[in-house]
Order: structure tokens, then C-alpha cells, then sequence
């Protein structure tokens, strides 16, 4: 038996997200789907993370065991698996999913539990007319945003906190407290891009931050809020969940 780690890209729009779901179109599915129409054999990929509807990826990882017994090909070339499930991919869901690069690794690797961290960005078009270009890969606020006040709230929420009133009601982690590692606030004209690291998170977590940090630049929260969010375990403190269309799983770190 051999372990295959996967880096793979995906437009995450039109599907119900990573994990397989029966009856919704799911990105583990299809890249399940295009497994079996390569090997033949029905085989369960493990995804480092599991991005929700509509999320995006541009750093997902995922690993899955193939025994080569009844393969045709018992040497197999990561290229030729590779471009193999790239083929089937390209014709199951018009080319929104990519495996980028295809590495045997050991058995102990898991995609999920040997993570060390995740980084997600969020992007905001601060403009009043909108984008063609960028419409399903940002969240648009018409009005202009203080960065430097966004940037300055974002530090409350780095470290290690109770992050109840920053998850969804449908989130069935066991324990609401996460330590943020890092988040940055950089803008490039009128795109701002929130950057969030951690070793992992709760369901909806970086869109509720983004949300909230958003609410802060148009001035409808401060610093207090926050804080308050934190200590009170309180939704009423914290922002809107943001669009999913805007969010992008850009590393896995191990």
C-alpha cells in the first residue's frame, strides 16, 4: 500500500464544498470519482481541511492509500497520476478542480493531523462599481473602509481565545477556544487582502473575522466590540459572516 499526498486547486463555487456529501457535488467527490475512473478501484482521499460551500483553494492538501494490486501499471509515475486525474477532472466538473503535484510520502503522514498550520485569505474590493474579473473571488464594499483602524482591532483577536461568538450555530467542534497565530492586513489600491493563520479553525471562523473587521473599517464596531465578543462569548458583538465566494485556503504548513 502507498500513500499519495496531493496539493490541489479548486474554484469552490457551484459546490457543496470539500467533504462528501451524499447527493451534492462535493470537491472530495469528484477527485474520488476521478480516482476510480483511473485506477479502478474505489478509494477514500483524507483532505487536510474542509472548506465549506463556495470556499476556494489554492493550497489544499489531501493524501489517499493505493494498493497497486491489479493496476496495470505496478511502476506508476506521479506525472502520469498526475495528468491522469487531471484528465478525468478537467471532464467531470470543466476544469475547476486541479491536482497540482502528486508525492509519495510515508504511511505516518496524515493531511489532517500532521498539519502544523492553515493559512486562509479573505478578499475585500473596496470600490464603488464592481468587478466582472473579480466578483466570485471577493466581497465588495462600496463604501470606503480605515484600514489602519481594521488593522489595529485585528491584534485583540491574535493569540489564544474563547472563539464562541466567531463560529457558526452549526459547528460541531468541541471546544470553541483557537489560538490565532498571525493576521495580516495588506491592500493593493482598492483590493484589501485579510490573511489568517492558525493551526486550525472553527466552522466559519475567518468569515465571521472578516465580517467583523469589516464592520470595524465602516465604523459600526471598534475595538470594544471585540473584546466584548471575547469575553462575553456574545454573536451581538461580533460582524456578519462574510461571503464564502471571497475565501481562499492558500497553505496547508507541515
Amino acid at each position: 500500500m502507498i500513500r499519495y499526498k496531493l496539493t490541489i486547486e479548486y474554484d469552490g463555487k457551484n459546490f457543496n464544498g470539500w467533504q462528501q456529501q451524499k447527493g451534492m457535488k462535493t470537491i472530495q467527490g469528484v477527485i474520488e470519482e476521478s480516482l476510480f475512473k483511473f485506477s479502478g478501484k474505489n478509494i477514500t482521499i483524507y483532505g487536510a481541511g474542509r472548506t465549506d460551500t463556495g470556499v476556494h483553494a489554492i493550497g489544499q492538501v489531501a493524501h489517499f492509500d493505493l494498493n497497486e494490486e491489479g493496476l496495470e501499471d505496478k511502476n506508476l509515475k506521479l506525472g502520469k497520476l498526475t495528468m491522469g486525474l487531471n484528465f478525468y477532472l478537467s471532464r467531470l466538473c470543466d476544469n475547476r478542480i486541479s491536482i497540482l503535484e502528486t508525492n509519495k510520502v510515508s504511511n505516518k503522514f496524515h493531511s489532517r493531523f500532521s498539519a502544523k498550520g492553515r493559512k486562509y485569505k479573505y478578499s475585500i474590493l473596496n470600490r464603488r462599481t464592481a468587478s466582472p474579473l473579480l466578483k466570485d473571488k471577493s466581497w465588495r464594499i462600496p463604501n470606503p473602509l480605515n484600514l489602519q483602524l481594521m488593522i489595529n482591532a485585528s491584534k485583540h483577536l491574535i493569540g489564544k481565545h474563547d472563539f464562541t461568538a466567531f463560529r457558526s450555530v452549526d459547528c460541531q467542534a468541541k471546544s470553541p477556544i483557537k489560538t490565532i497565530d498571525n493576521i495580516t492586513i495588506d491592500n493593493d489600491g482598492e483590493l484589501i487582502e485579510i490573511c489568517v493563520e492558525a493551526k486550525s479553525f472553527l466552522m466559519n471562523q475567518v468569515r465571521i473575522i472578516a465580517g467583523t473587521l469589516v464592520d470595524v473599517g465602516l465604523l459600526k464596531k471598534t475595538d470594544e466590540d471585540i473584546q466584548s465578543a471575547l469575553n462575553n462569548k456574545d454573536k451581538k458583538f461580533s460582524g456578519p459572516t462574510a461571503p464564502a465566494c471571497a475565501l481562499i485556503l492558500q497553505k496547508v504548513i507541515y
